[in-house]
């Protein structure tokens, strides 16, 4: 029992670790390839306070969303190592199941920054956002970013229920609670 959780601990760790990195790294560099207006990386090394919050809060926004799609995963993992049952599935369905829930999770993480983001301008019809970040204008960065971040925080639960409708969880095994007086 021991070694199971342990297993099922280093595999929820280790699946978490390479989902903070990736979402660091897609989030920078697609910010930095997305945006035309100014170039990122330069705005950065030159101390562009309002890129860096943008950016800073497009990071968050992505990992607070993401982050709701890896409970489905872990919980998987979770049920089909510690609780074995008849009819359940092979690994690799497991593994596709893992991999299309996180790809989907992530795709609408994807639409769902983008949905915020023209929120903001829309609501900005007076000024153009882009030109005034590439100014160093702090007070619409941090703006945008609370946009970002409160759109976010909403769709959180609406991207996990999303993904658990789209693709439904596979048989995994059984679980069965057992009162504490029958457990030997």
């Amino acid at each position: 029992m021991f070694t199971t959780r342990l297993i099922v601990s280093l595999t929820e760790f280790f699946l978490s670790i390479g989902l903070a990195i990736f979402m660091v790294f897609w989030s920078y560099k697609s910010f930095a390839q997305v945006q035309t207006a100014y170039d990122v990386e330069g705005e950065l090394k030159k101390g562009n306070v309002a890129v860096a919050v943008l950016l800073a809060s497009l990071m968050v926004a992505a990992s607070l969303i993401m982050k709701k799609s890896l409970y489905p995963v872990t919980s998987s993992i979770t049920i089909y190592l510690t609780a074995p049952g008849e009819g359940a599935v092979p690994l690799w369905k497991l593994a596709l199941y893992c991999f299309g829930h996180l790809v989907l999770g992530f795709m609408v993480t994807i639409a769902s920054i983008e949905l915020s983001l023209r929120v903001f301008e829309r609501l900005s019809t007076r000024f153009d956002e882009d030109e005034e970040i590439a100014r160093g204008n702090t007070a619409i960065a941090i703006v945008m970013a609370g946009v970002v971040l409160v759109t976010s925080s909403y769709l959180q639960e609406g991207v996990s229920s999303l993904t658990k409708a789209l693709i439904p969880r596979p048989v995994l095994g059984k679980v069965r609670v057992v009162p504490p007086a029958l457990v030997p």
